[in-house]
Parts: structure tokens; sequence; C-alpha cells
């Protein structure tokens, strides 16, 4: 990355100097100033080590300042500083352009990054296999799906999970409910029970289970039946509606099977005990996590001895640390907010390394239609699922919707305006910018030999220098939105660079007499298309060809 190679420079400089020679150059960060007067990358590490060296920060900026302007070999165009000690840095057009050439040649890796295959579980979506997913499971599908993207492109070995939640009062609830709807297509007395599922899903589960065997012996069967059929379809669906999305999963976890057909209960409170983390009070087991860090103490062991839900999701995370992952995420909504800090006590307390365990949490989406809120419920069954919006939208739109803001910030849909296929539709407005780049490139592209040869020094207009600056930027762009897993930085960037490309577009003509910086331009745009597709598909989106 560029910003490797300025942080290189740097280090040198001031270890010409003993005086720096014992400073934490790890601290050595750069930021992009937001306002341009500010040059184009900036440093506070003066700052940070003035009262170290024993300097006021902005004296120490100054020392910094006279060494690298004595070292320096042109890299720099200008170097300043500013109160109270930023350091701040305009790169030589030459750089930019020297670097330009190398992102045509890395092609679909560049802007990739190498974490030396460290192992990540990210669980995302995991709803409950009682019904049909929804707009509020939409966000966090692709949020999740896109951050699991960010962190592969980073170099991670990424496993995605879904947890699948298939026991307990739900479920029964569900097989009541399926049963009911089976008398109804037998046009026989029904009544849905209380609490449970009224969607029309339920209809068409019925339906299907009418065709596998008869009807006597179907109102035989248990609850328990009706409840595993219902699951069986259900996950299913909620499957076929995360591959129209192109989001697949590497692993189904399933909660019935995997802990409570299993020891699995049993042996997380063997451990528990063996920690002294339990005690009985009001004939439940309470686990100690307030002593762990957690406000409260919780019960895992209801009076009638059933686990709780809280005890099924220790067991749970407790087994994603025994599988050696290096890094453990969970995607979750907004809501389940106030089970962090008890969950993080609970591993504390089996003496899992917390720092692993990651939380990304998923604001609510609200769907507005002719102006008003669409409410959405899943047991009555009002609610715009998943197939819904892919029926009226294409995925690409509704994925990078999705994304467009920050996963802790509330996100209306607007029905009406993402009907619009204007400037003021962002992902038509990033295609559109990478289909006129294709227009030109299926004509006029370059061979990797040309792009050797290319003489990157004639782009000097200013629309081109600000797109070489943002493309290059891609790279750490990627890098922070790895390390904070924030998908909206990757949409917020290519909204960026599509506003740069379409005033270039207007205002510059690419094939012209000139040969030689034709050749240049259209290079520049190879690049352009290069960041759009790597960008997009980081978010789970196309790159159309045309538009």
């Amino acid at each position: 990355m560029l910003t490797d190679k300025i942080t290189e420079k740097i280090k040198n400089s001031l270890l010409n100097d003993p005086r720096f020679a014992d400073l934490d150059f790890s601290n050595l960060l750069l930021s992009i100033p937001r306002n341009p007067d500010h040059g184009d990358f900036s440093t506070n590490f003066a700052m940070i080590n003035s009262s170290r060296l024993k300097s006021k920060p902005i004296d120490l900026a100054q020392e910094m300042l006279n060494l690298l302007k004595k070292s320096d070999d042109s890299f720099f165009q200008d170097i300043s500083i500013e109160k109270p000690g930023f350091i701040n840095f305009v790169i030589s057009n030459k750089i930019y352009q020297r670097y330009l050439a190398d992102v045509v040649l890395q092609g679909v890796d560049y802007g990739s990054g190498i974490h030396n295959n460290k192992k990540v579980l990210i669980e995302f979506v995991s709803a409950n296999p009682t019904g049909l997913l929804h707009l509020g499971h939409l966000r966090n599908a692709a949020v999740g799906d896109s951050i699991a993207r960010i962190l592969k492109f980073s170099g991670y070995d990424v496993v995605k999970e879904y947890y699948v939640n298939d026991y307990g009062n739900q479920v029964r609830l569900l097989g009541e409910s399926l049963k009911e709807r089976v008398l109804e297509k037998l046009k026989l007395d029904f009544n849905i029970p209380e609490g449970g599922y009224k969607g029309d899903y339920l209809i068409d589960v019925a339906e299907t289970l009418l065709l596998t065997k008869d009807s006597r012996s179907i109102l035989k069967e248990e609850t328990a039946f009706f409840s595993n059929f219902a699951i069986s379809c259900l996950t299913k669906e909620i499957e076929k509606d995360l591959e129209d999305l192109d989001i697949n999963f590497d692993s189904w976890y399933s909660e019935k099977e995997k802990i409570h057909d299993s020891d699995s209960v049993i042996n997380i409170k063997k451990l528990i005990m063996s920690a002294n983390g339990l005690y009985k009070k009001e004939k439940a087991e309470w686990i100690k996590t307030s002593e762990y860090g957690d406000n409260d103490d919780w019960v895992i062991t209801k009076s009638d001895d059933s686990s709780t839900y809280f005890m099924n999701d220790i067991a749970y995370h407790h087994d994603k640390f025994l599988r050696g992952f290096d890094k453990i995420v969970n995607v979750w909504g907004a809501d389940h907010h106030s089970h962090i800090s008890r969950l993080k006590a609970s591993m504390k307390l089996l003496s899992n390394d917390l720092s692993k365990l990651d939380f990304v949490l998923i604001q609510f989406v609200r769907l507005i239609k002719d102006g008003q809120d669409v409410s959405m419920s899943k047991r009555s069954g009002t609610y715009t699922t998943i197939k819904d919006m892919l029926n009226e939208f294409n995925k690409d739109l509704v994925r990078f919707m999705m994304v467009s803001r920050s996963s802790d910030s509330h996100f209306d849909f607007d029905l009406d305006k993402c009907r619009e296929g204007s400037d003021d539709n962002p992902i038509f407005y990033i295609q559109y910018a990478s289909a006129r780049i294709n227009s030109i490139l299926n004509k006029h592209d370059l061979n990797k030999d040309d792009t050797k040869s290319v003489d990157l020094s004639l782009l000097t207009e200013e629309k081109e220098i600000k797109l070489i600056k943002k493309i290059l930027s891609f790279p750490d762009t990627v890098e922070e939105a790895s390390g904070t897993m924030s998908p909206h930085k990757i949409a917020f960037y290519l909204q960026e660079l599509a506003a740069i490309f379409h005033s270039y577009y207007k205002s510059t003509k690419v094939l012209i007499e000139n040969d030689e910086l034709s050749k240049a331009r259209i290079l520049l745009l190879s690049s352009i298309k290069i960041v759009f597709v790597n960008g997009l598909n980081l978010l789970g989106v196309s790159s159309p060809e045309r538009m």
C-alpha cells in the first residue's frame, strides 16, 4: 500500500537522529485530513511522543519536519506542520502516477491484505426458523455477509455460520400452528393456538405436508412431527432466500442436534460448577456472572430442570472457542445489546479469551411506503419478506442499500426512492459509472505489455490526480473496513469515487488525437473499473457490463 511506503519513508528519516531511535513506530499512523488544504495525509506522531521526549508537540513536530525535509528524495511535494503538532504531507504527483500502474497489474487482488489466514468464525442472520426471512433479517444478512467478504479479502480464513434455533417453546407453537393449518386445508374446524403463528406461509407448508402422506395418518401424528416438518421446510426456504441474495453459509449449526441431543449442556454445567460459578436459588440454578463483569447473575436451569435460552447460548459460544478460531464475530440485532455483557462474563468464567470475541450490532430497519411506516410482525404474518423485496427490486439494490449506512444507525428503506433509476439512487450511480467505463474499455482496452509502457506522467489534470489519489486509497479503506467491521465505509468510498469519475467524464475526453495521453487515460479508467469491481464484490453487488 502507498501508506506503508509513506510510513516507511517517515520512519527511516527520523531514525537518522538517535533521539528518535527508541520510539514505538507502531504508533505512526496516517489519516486523510477532511480539509484538502491540510495535505494528502497527516500524522499526530509528534503529539503522542511529546511527553516521552519532553518537548512541546509543535516543537517536536518541527524537529521531525526538518529531518523529513533533509532526507526527502522528492517523494513528498510538501511537508508542513499545524498546531498543536500535526505533520501534514502532500505526495508528489509522480509518486501517485508511478503507483497507478500497479493497480491494473494486481487486478482482482488490488486492495487485498495478508492476515496469514487467521481463522474467523462469523455468525449472522440466525433467525428462528419459525417463519420466512423479513426486512430486518435482510440488513443483518447483507451486513454480515459483507463483513465476511471483507475479512476474507483481507487475508482471513472465514467460516460463515447460521445458528438454527430449532428447539424450545416457539418450535412447539410452530408445530401446533401447522397442525391447525392442515385441518384448515382439510376443511375441518381449526384454531391457531394463542401465541401461535398466523402467517399464510404455514398454509403453503401444510399443502406440502399433505402431498407427502395421507391425511388420516398425518392427523395421528404428535406435535413434534409437525414441528420437525415445519422447521425442515422453513429452513430450506431461508436457505433459498439467502442464496437469492448470493449468501451461502459454510455451517448450519442445529441447536437441537448440537446442544440438546448431546451432552453439551451437562458438560458446560460441570465446567461452571468446577469454577465455583453456580448456585441455587428459588429452585433454579444461577450463574455468577456478576463476579465476572456483568451487573447481575442469571438463571441457567429453571425449576423444572430445563435449561434457559442463556444456558444454550453459553454452550454454543463455548463450543465456538473450542473450535480454535482466532476471532469470533457475532452479528446481532441491536435489541440483543443487553445480552453481550452477560455472555462475555460467562465466557470469562469459563476461562475463554475475550479478546477473540467481537460483536456487531444492527439497528432496526423501517419500511417506508407512500411516506408511511409499514409495520411488521412474524406471528401475525404481517411483514415484508425477503422474497417480497426481491420480487420488486434486484439483489444488487437491496444489498447495497442495507450496507449504505453504519449498522449502528437506524435505516429507512423507502420503496418509492428505491424505484428511481436516477443519480439519487446510489447503486445506480455507481454501476452507471462502471458501465460507462466498460463502454470505452470494450473498444480500447490495454494489454499488460501496454500497461508497463504507458506514460502516466501525462495525467496532470486536477481531476485526474484526484481520481488517482482516490484509487490508491482503496487498500486503506478496505483495511479500515476490515478492522472496524464496517462495510458502509466501502459503500461511502464507492459513492465518492463514482462522483469524482462522473465529473471527470463530463469534462474530459478520454480518446483524443494525442495517442499517448489517450493510453494514459485508458489505464486510469482501467484502474477505476478494477476498484469498482473489487469494491462492489465486497458488498455482494455486481458490476454490470452495460446498463
